[in-house]
């Protein structure tokens, strides 16, 4: 399925100029969920935005990697400055045996902060979307909202397998709870020997009618 994904990812957005790094990790995240290959086109068009974030972000640190190189050469940025070759270039790195330079530790930093904001936004998506299929398949099942609304909370999946497999597990639980608050209820209900319960001070009339017929029955005998 990953490479599928992957496949499918270069041709629909093979003009944003993203490298192999970028796409395959959001193929792999992908393939975490998407379980049926008919599901692959749906799940690529629906990281559209993601990606456009990630090219944006290139095109940050291409600039910066040119700025910075352009500055280690000691002169300033040419005005008209030849295109890239490559979509992604790596910035200079230091020669053997040098220590890394300051603006290389600067840029580092930079590209891992914004590789772990665009990861964080995957996850927050995925979970999100999870959370949306769990809680339709809670109302399908017949869960109350009142019953599952705490079991949810903090949930995460991976596959819609675990969403199914938990989902039933709460309806199952609903089950159970509105089974034995029954039959707690049955066992307290204190039913009469006669029927109904009557008033404060008052004979019930089946007590009234059973104490007739037991006294005609012994008068007539």
């Amino acid at each position: 399925m990953f490479d599928k994904i992957l496949a499918q990812l270069k041709t629909k957005y093979k003009d944003l100029g993203l490298s192999e790094t970028i796409l395959k990790g959001i193929a792999n995240k992908l393939a975490r969920s998407v379980e049926k290959e008919e599901d692959i086109e749906t799940a690529v068009a629906g990281v559209e935005d993601d990606l456009k974030i990630f090219q944006s972000l290139a095109d940050q640190n291409r600039t910066l990697a040119s700025k910075v190189a352009e500055l280690e050469k000691g002169k300033a940025p040419d005005p008209n400055p030849t295109p890239e070759p490559t979509p992604n270039p790596e910035p200079p790195k230091p020669t053997g045996g040098e220590d890394v330079p300051e603006w290389a530790k600067t840029l580092t930093e930079k590209l891992d902060k914004q590789a772990e904001y665009i990861t964080g936004l995957q996850t927050e998506k995925v979970n999100k979307t999870n959370a949306e299929k769990l809680v339709s398949k809670l109302k399908e099942l017949g869960v109350n909202e009142s019953f599952y609304g705490l079991h949810v909370q903090g949930k995460t999946f991976e596959k819609d397998d675990e969403i199914d497999a938990f989902a039933t597990t709460v309806k199952e639980a609903e089950d159970k709870y509105l089974q034995d608050t029954s039959n707690e209820k049955l066992k307290s209900k204190d039913v009469p020997l006669f029927g109904q319960t009557p008033k404060e001070g008052e004979i019930s009339p089946d007590v009234a009618n059973y104490i007739k017929n037991k006294y005609n029955n012994e008068t007539n005998n």
